[in-house]
């Protein structure tokens, strides 16, 4: 077949206390994996074959775009992606504060909008000198009702997740990442 560039996902970072009962940065990164994995555009090797790879480096190692070097220690992978959890939390609507918005058809006093950003850095690796391809912050914001948000939270790990409210959010943030990861690394055919 084809090859495919090997791309290593280290596993998303939390930078923020997501005010929910689950680990909220192994979901994104559980969910970029699969999504990936399923479009078989890229290979990622399995998290325990970087684990230690993972483990030599510093959280500071990993979040700073001065020093690339420590990337190196990856290859054969051509590409290394890293993913930190911002900000996950909700807040009280206000019409026209928040943008952009996926918008829902609420009154103003049961909406609250759940905001949601991941720093996507993409560093490319192949040869001797990594180079940092792509680095932005993903956003993504969705008007949602309070009870909606606590259907979501307590519908979690089970099958009806996915369609929940709160599930298509966090859907769509995955597949922006998933979107941008693939336009990066994957071979334009």
């Amino acid at each position: 077949g084809t090859p495919k560039p090997n791309v290593v996902l280290i596993p998303t970072i939390q930078e923020c206390k997501p005010n929910v009962p689950w680990n909220m940065s192994k979901e994104i990164s559980n969910d970029v994996r699969e999504k990936l994995m399923m479009h078989g555009k890229i290979f990622s090797p399995a998290e325990g074959d970087v684990s230690k790879q993972v483990a030599s480096l510093s959280r500071k190692d990993l979040t700073t775009v001065k020093e690339l070097s420590p990337y190196l220690y990856f290859q054969p992978a051509h590409f290394v992606v890293v993913t930190d959890l911002l900000e996950f939390q909700t807040v009280p609507y206000k019409r026209g504060m928040i943008k952009p918005l996926f918008v829902a058809r609420l009154d103003d006093d049961q909406a609250e909008v759940l905001k949601m950003k991941v720093r996507l850095k993409i560093i490319d690796i192949r040869g001797g000198e990594p180079k940092l391809i792509r680095q932005e912050i993903v956003e993504s914001n969705h008007m949602i009702s309070k009870q909606a948000m606590k259907e979501g939270e307590m519908m979690h790990g089970r099958d009806g997740f996915a369609s929940s409210e709160l599930g298509i959010a966090v859907n769509r943030l995955t597949n922006e990442i998933v979107a941008k990861i693939e336009k990066a690394t994957a071979y334009q055919s």
